[in-house]
This record gives C-alpha cells, structure tokens and sequence, in this order.
C-alpha cells in the first residue's frame, strides 16, 4: 500500500481536499480535549498515518511532541523536509510502530483506519501506546449500502471498546466543503483507563 501512497507525496499538500480536511481534523480534535481537560502545549502525541504532516503540523504548533508514523517513505520524506526547514525539535517520524514509545497523550488517526489489514488489532496495539487517561481518536468515512470503502459506526465502537477504551463516542466529526464537494466523516474517540 505504501507505494500507491508514495506517487500522491510531492502534490498532497496542494489539494484543497486534503487541507481542508486536516483542518477539520484538528479544529475536531481541539473540541474534543477541550471537553476532556487534555490541553496540546505539552502533550505527547502519535500521529498514525501522517503522511506529509498536514495535521502534525497544527499539532506541533500547539506545542505538542509529536511522533509522525506512516508507511510510505515518499510522505515521511516530504514531513521529514517539513521538520528541517520549520525547526520542529519535538517531531520525529517512524515508519512503523516499533520503538514509538508508550505513554503518549493522544493517538490520532486521519482517514487511515479504514484502509488497515486489521484494524481492531492495530487500534488495540495503540491503545497501549496511551498513558493511563489518554485520548485515542480516528477520523474515517463512514460506510453504508454498498459503498466497499469505509468503517460503519458499529466496526468503529466494536474496535475502541474492544482495544479496552473507555468513554468511546462515536458521530460525524465535522462538515466541510472542498472541490464541489462535501466531506463528513466519522470521529471514533475513548480513552484509555485511568
């Protein structure tokens, strides 16, 4: 898969969808450690399936540590840029989840989830990347009748509640309208015992 990700790396950051929908993200994610008390300046955070950093971007100038993980190596490499030229001492990328450390803060997942091998695995194998207390959170399309692309709201509840998260909602985080067209999907969040 990290291939087919790899030919979108030198023109991700120039769609309007693309950016748009990472500041949705984060404009969600904000709202939501709002209302649980974590506050970003500080924090330890693993952005899951970063790409070219468009959310670890807004993260990492809230004052957030950040561990940036994909499996394409175009992205990272185009995120990995972004670090030098921004001076962001505290972000670091990875291309898969060995030696990222536990006790992070928040794991945030951006329109990744769905396209896992086995999700309810690799969310249970997040979930014990979390201090006591922390915040997991994904973003993905919501999948209905026949569309093959996506996670219902049901998949999404079964696999936080089953990675051990406590306190999981589960509804459309936001609505925003990029290229002629509107994007809605799912927030998945809960977080992991105290």
């Amino acid at each position: 898969m990290s291939d087919e990700w790899d030919a979108y790396a030198d023109s991700w950051d120039d769609m309007e969808a693309t950016t748009a929908y990472a500041n949705a993200a984060f404009a969600s994610l904000s709202s939501i450690l709002d209302g649980a008390g974590i506050e970003l300046s500080g924090t330890r955070v693993v952005d899951f399936g970063c790409g070219t950093g468009l959310l670890t971007a807004h993260l990492a100038e809230a004052g957030a540590s950040v561990v940036g993980v994909d499996t394409s190596a175009a992205m990272l490499a185009v995120l990995d840029a972004k670090i030098e030229e921004r001076g962001w001492s505290g972000v670091t990328t990875a291309s898969t989840l060995d030696g990222v450390m536990g006790g992070n803060d928040v794991i945030a997942c951006s329109s990744v989830c769905a396209f896992l091998d086995d999700y309810p695995g690799t969310v249970a194998q997040l979930a014990t990347l979390l201090r006591p207390g922390g915040l997991f959170i994904q973003w993905d399309w919501e999948r209905d009748g026949d569309d093959d692309h996506g996670l219902t709201r049901h998949e999404i509840r079964e696999a936080l509640v089953g990675a051990g998260l406590h306190h999981v909602e589960v509804r459309t985080a936001f609505a925003v309208e990029a290229e002629g067209e509107m994007m809605q999907p799912l927030a998945g969040y809960g977080r992991r015992a105290t």
